[in-house]
């Protein structure tokens, strides 16, 4: 199923995902890496690559989007594992593959595998909890 309708707290870098859909447990979403995204001139002249960061906040932006459908609201508070394996260019296309890992304490882990035509370009583990309530400290 698509995502319904539903809208997030804006994006930091214009990373949004254009689609987001669940069968059962896991969620997978879809995006284009837009060419003409402002971050590409500076990283790296020549050889445009796009920031691992931007990864995370498509993987991020994900995650609330789904959760959003079941009227939670979530906020990224943790990154317990980032591992880039291989780049990701200007036009890619990119398939987000979520498993929600762990629920408790308050919190919601996700294992998310990042892929390209070329196979997978990152694997992250992310942890959200409810929004305002901060990190675990």
């Amino acid at each position: 199923m698509t995502a319904p309708p539903v809208s997030v707290p804006g994006s930091l870098l214009g990373m949004d995902p254009r689609s987001v859909t669940r069968d059962g447990a896991t969620v997978t979403a879809h995006a284009t890496v837009d060419p003409g995204h402002e971050v590409f001139p500076g990283h790296y002249p020549g050889f445009p690559v796009l920031p691992g960061v931007c990864l995370i906040e498509y993987a991020d932006r994900s995650i609330l989007l789904d959760q959003r459908r079941f009227g939670r609201d979530l906020e990224l508070t943790g990154v317990e594992r980032c591992r880039f394996r291989d780049p990701v260019f200007p036009g890619d296309e990119l398939t987000l593959r979520v498993e929600y890992s762990g629920e408790g304490d308050g919190e919601l882990r996700s294992d998310v595998v990042v892929s390209t035509g070329r196979g997978r370009a990152a694997e992250l583990r992310l942890v959200h909890r409810a929004a305002g309530t901060g990190a675990a400290g």
